[in-house]
């Protein structure tokens, strides 16, 4: 557990002695993960002094029609659950138990090209979409801080198995997605991750509908800071990687 997750964690002890009103998604059955009924979301009172553990978030693959919606819908009805969190360091946890949960990248993908750029931790990203996949986006991410690894948990069971043009239908700045990265200074730091992992994934699906219609994607075109002597450096270990291309 990384130093800005256990932070977080003992500031639960005085909120969780009331009793409250909890949003669990979904349950797990021997055949899989599906949705307790249509919608994500089922009510639930919790008297304990934690809240009750939270099973793992659904996949697009699922059988189940609410699971097939919209991925800007699944994302937004995954904000609302933890908006429903009563503290911090609940949504902390439910973090860290996804990411728990969330497979580990092989070794050879955790390289330096499919690192995310702009993120506080290390966070690498992996997209799969071909003829073989049915033209469907699929990821797997990983990071080396737990909290991070939350987020990337959060955004590849909503956006897996989704078509490229809708993984580019959601919008990185949507508001209804704010509660994911409410909280303190070091849960908005983290939230970055969100964002840029988001925005990493979006890049990804423009290059699979370029190679679904033939086309050339193009080279990811570095982040850089331009001072205001004019001095040009680049911001990011992805983009540091990827600035060469200025000097070829």
């Amino acid at each position: 557990m990384d130093a800005a997750a256990a932070s977080l964690l003992p500031r639960a002890a005085a909120s969780s002695l009331l009793p409250r009103r909890v949003l669990s998604p979904l349950h797990v059955s021997r055949s899989g993960l599906l949705p307790r009924q249509s919608s994500f979301l089922a009510a639930r009172c919790a008297h304990s002094r934690a809240p009750p553990p939270h099973p793992p978030l659904p996949r697009a693959d699922c059988d189940d029609a609410a699971a097939k919606a919209h991925p800007r819908l699944r994302l937004r009805l995954l904000a609302e659950e933890f908006r429903a969190l009563p503290s911090d360091a609940d949504r902390a946890r439910r973090l860290l138990s996804l990411a728990a949960a969330l497979p580990r990248l092989p070794e050879p993908d955790r390289a330096q090209g499919n690192r995310v750029m702009g993120c506080v931790a290390r966070v690498w990203l992996v997209a799969r979409c071909n003829a073989s996949t049915g033209w469907r986006m699929w990821f797997s991410a990983d990071s080396d801080s737990d909290l991070s690894r939350g987020y990337c948990a959060c955004l590849v069971a909503a956006l897996d198995g989704a078509k490229p043009e809708d993984v580019l239908a959601v919008d990185p700045a949507d508001p209804d997605l704010a509660p994911l990265g409410a909280g303190t200074t070091a849960a908005w730091s983290r939230a970055s991750t969100w964002h840029n992992v988001l925005v990493g994934m979006q890049k990804r699906a423009r290059t699979a509908i370029a190679a679904r219609e033939g086309r050339h994607p193009g080279k990811p075109f570095p982040s850089l800071v331009i001072a205001r002597d004019g001095a040009v450096s680049a911001q990011g270990s992805y983009a540091e990687a990827q600035v060469s291309s200025f000097s070829s």
